[in-house]
């Protein structure tokens, strides 16, 4: 998360269900590894009990300056949108996804 600063200032470029319990959400965040080079990358939450999301239409217009929070608490995380601490807060959020397991995936950026 250091490196794309919590994708502060990235572009939420899709969510998509693969199933009812697990989720992707994918961004264009810059990698300051990378001397700040565009990429994308892919989040992957699985095992999800509770979620606020918002509709496809408005996912470009979703402010990003705040970036992401993952947070881990016992054997449950949280993907919050904005800058967020515990799990408790989720409620807080303007969108968020709880659940049992989180990874990611770094890809090529495209648009």
């Amino acid at each position: 998360m250091e490196r794309i600063e919590d994708v502060k200032g990235g572009e939420l470029r899709s969510i998509v269900m693969k199933d009812p319990t697990t989720f992707t959400l994918t961004f264009s965040v810059q990698d300051k590894n990378r001397g700040f080079d565009w990429l994308n990358i892919a989040f992957e939450i699985s095992g999800i009990y509770d979620a606020r999301l918002i509709d496809d239409k408005k996912l470009a217009f979703v402010d990003m300056s705040d970036g992401v929070s993952i947070v881990f608490e016992d054997s449950e995380c949280g993907f919050l949108f904005g800058d967020y601490r515990s799990l408790d807060s989720a409620a807080d959020s303007m969108m968020y996804i709880l659940g049992d397991s989180i990874k990611y995936e770094e890809l090529p950026f495209s648009e």
